[in-house]
This record gives structure tokens, C-alpha cells and sequence, in this order.
């Protein structure tokens, strides 16, 4: 996968999911995705996702923000 497709697949389980983030960016690393995107409040969450299938990108990328939803909604 490239930045763009990374890019594009997390702009997309952000809108398909109505998560209250916003993208920042995406780079790559050895093995993995290194992503940041903001809260509804600014605040920035950095997610490292294992580089793979898109599929497989997709569903730690899902995993990833809906835990962040829930440690949110705990505070």
C-alpha cells in the first residue's frame, strides 16, 4: 500500500463509522503504518498499524480508533 491508500482507507472508516476524528497524517515505517489524527477536542492520537493486507489494515484501523472512542468515554 502506498501513503495515499492508507490515507484514503482511514478517511474512510472515519466517515463510514462517524468517528469524531479528523486525519492528520500517515508515514511509513519498517513494518508498520505511523498514523495521527485529531479528537473533536484537537488533541492528537498517534496509531502505529502493521503494514499488510488492506483488509487487514483496515480492521487495526477500525480496532484502533473504536478503543480510543471507548478509553474516552471512560475518562
Amino acid at each position: 500500500m502506498t501513503t495515499a491508500q492508507v490515507e484514503a482507507l482511514m478517511r474512510n472508516v472515519i466517515a463510514h463509522r462517524r468517528l469524531p476524528f479528523t486525519f492528520q497524517s500517515v508515514s511509513a515505517t519498517v513494518n508498520a503504518w505511523h498514523i495521527v489524527v485529531c479528537d473533536d477536542t484537537g488533541a492528537a492520537l498517534s496509531l502505529a498499524v502493521p503494514a499488510g493486507r488492506p483488509l487487514d489494515v483496515r480492521s487495526a484501523i477500525e480496532e484502533r480508533l473504536e478503543t480510543a472512542v471507548e478509553d474516552a468515554a471512560l475518562l
